[in-house]
């Protein structure tokens, strides 16, 4: 498949970019030399990434979110994030009708949790060997997963993790990478 092309759907693109982050940080993390190949079609994982020796290295990605709804706001299928929305949840706030805290995020609490739900649907995937499962974070916060990587890995059943390359977050502007297994 080519990239970039204007047929390339957000979806698309947002996978590419993924990709073309992950490798960039995991390259300097585990000392490889793997670059973004190509975008892949189901029921392939996302990207594949190959080495200097030609080895793959396969990924299946994903978004974060906050609280639900922030993908397909992110993705255009939403006006849930945008101004004009604030704007009138602000306006149920002032008339006691909302709480401000309605639209707040921590990641020990609403991020967290869809995290792990999202986690728990994508560990059910068969996706064979040489795969990696890379979340790619959307929040506008810059969330140091680390912190909170322990909570994240209690609420799952690794047992059975299909993803022998690892599972990642790859931070929103993808300087940073986090490693959950």
């Amino acid at each position: 498949m080519g990239t970039g092309g204007p047929a390339m759907t957000e979806k698309k693109r947002i996978e590419e970019a993924t990709a073309e982050g992950f490798v960039t940080a995991y390259n300097a993390l585990m000392r490889t030399s793997y670059r973004f190949d190509a975008l892949l079609d189901p029921p392939e994982p996302d990207a594949r990434c190959v080495d200097a020796d030609g080895n793959s290295l396969c990924l299946e990605v994903t978004m974060s979110e906050d609280r639900p709804g922030d993908i397909k706001a992110q993705m255009g299928g939403s006006e849930d994030r945008s101004l004009q929305a604030l704007k009138v949840h602000l306006d149920a706030v002032k008339a006691g009708k909302a709480s401000i805290f309605d639209r707040v995020s921590s990641s020990t609490g609403n991020a967290g949790i869809s995290m792990i739900q999202r986690l728990r649907s994508k560990l059910t995937k068969s996706c064979g060997p040489g795969v990696a499962l890379v979340i790619r974070d959307t929040s506008g916060v810059d969330w140091d997963w680390d912190v909170v990587k322990e909570t994240l890995v209690a609420g799952l059943d690794l047992s059975q993790n299909p993803y022998d390359r690892g599972i990642w977050i790859l931070s929103r502007s993808k300087d940073r990478l986090f490693r959950l297994a």
